[in-house]
């Protein structure tokens, strides 16, 4: 078997599944900065390891060479409250420069330099799509956890700021991206795509909830209010145990979660409220669109097959709308007619971990397992079901 393995030098062992102690490091990171950390070893081999900090960052490959002092004590692993994430917040967004912070929102922080109107606006969304989220698939009977951690979402005022922010973290982003959630740093950032701050800052005026209201109830609006959907769903997904965050999962069934919950909310006082999104199995016409035409063209092969197996088609550019409308069908069409069999696939996924085997062959048996062996039934039964929507 062609097993997918960690995209490190590096061959790792994962830690007993016991109580961490608490490791205290100090070392160099990838761009030669001293940190020091205080957090739990999750993976380590004979000259680098994975540290997971009490703020929900993980750093590896940590190598070892590049470890200047390191200890550990009996205390417990915990992570940071929300008051010790925000002093350490303040080291990176220093209040001097024109940062805030609120922590009132469940379990997010959200530090912004933007209008306090829209970073109110988006902890509202983060807060009640974390409440329903976890109440959709609780009710389809899917077990879910509190998260470990205080949830960062970072807000900042300008897309400038925004694309050097995602250049420190290394995130390529496309010409239209608003947002993204990093799985190492574990945050979500975003930037105030209402243009309120550059308006502030033009007129010496302070943003209200009016012009909030404005830009919600603007039709060029709605593709942003899809992606910073997608993106929190990706958080509250990994840090509820939807999906473990670094075991190796099926790409399509990640995004598959966020496409099925992007879609916005059509009345425009739920929007304005923070319900910009209408939770639960709703058609996503945007995706909808697109897979019609997707499958309306000749295929030599299953495209679903190739979804499942190929984490790739969701990276290249030529194939990435396709297969995510692909996903989005497919997680609407399970929620609608296989709840039960799509319950007992995510159990399955929730109990993978870092070194858990992944393969083609594993991938299509364990999909299987649930759905069933039989492709052509499979397809002509999704493709009559499609046919249907409206």
């Amino acid at each position: 078997m062609n097993f997918r393995i960690f995209p490190l030098l590096f061959v790792f062992a994962l830690l007993a599944d016991t109580a961490p102690a608490l490791e205290y490091l100090r070392f160099k990171d990838d761009q030669g900065k001293e940190r020091n950390e205080e957090g739990r070893i999750v993976l380590e081999a004979s000259n680098a390891l994975a540290l997971e900090a009490r703020d929900g960052r993980q750093y590896f490959p940590i190598r070892k060479k590049d470890i200047l002092s390191r200890k550990s004590d009996d205390v417990p692993f915990v992570s940071y409250t929300k008051a010790e994430i925000i002093e350490r917040l303040k080291e990176e967004f220093p209040p001097g420069e024109g940062f805030y912070y609120l922590d009132m929102y469940g379990p997010f922080v959200v530090v912004y330099n933007t209008s306090r109107s829209f970073a109110n606006w988006y902890g509202r969304l983060l807060q009640k799509l974390h409440e329903k989220y976890r109440e959709h698939w609780k009710n389809l009977g899917v077990e879910l956890t509190e998260s470990e951690f205080p949830l960062v979402a970072i807000v900042l005022s300008s897309e400038e700021r925004f694309r050097q922010y995602a250049k420190r973290d290394n995130v390529a982003l496309t010409k239209d991206m608003c947002a993204y959630y990093h799985k190492l740093t574990n945050r979500i950032v975003v930037y105030d795509m209402s243009g309120l701050q550059a308006q502030q800052e033009g007129n010496q005026r302070r943003a209200t909830g009016a012009d909030i209201q404005r830009f919600l109830t603007h039709p060029g609006a709605e593709n942003n209010i899809r992606t910073i959907i997608h993106e929190a769903v990706h958080q509250v997904g990994f840090n509820t145990g939807m999906h473990p965050r670094f075991a190796f999962l099926p790409v399509w069934l990640c995004e598959g979660l966020a496409v099925f919950h992007e879609v916005p909310n059509p009345n425009r006082a739920s929007r304005i409220r923070g319900e910009a999104w209408t939770l639960g199995p709703h058609v996503n016409h945007y995706r909808l669109e697109q897979l019609r035409k997707y499958l309306d063209r000749p295929h030599k092969e299953s495209p679903f097959r190739n979804m499942l197996k190929d984490d790739d088609l969701f990276r290249s550019p030529d194939t990435a709308l396709n297969n995510y409308a692909l996903a989005w069908g497919l997680t609407y069409y399970f929620v609608k007619k296989h709840p039960k069999e799509l319950a007992e696939y995510l159990a399955i996924m929730q109990k993978k971990t870092e070194e858990s085997e992944d393969s083609d062959e594993i991938r299509i048996k364990e999909f299987e397992s649930c759905f069933g062996g039989d492709w052509d039934k499979f397809h002509k039964d999704f493709y009559d079901f499609l046919k249907k929507l409206r």
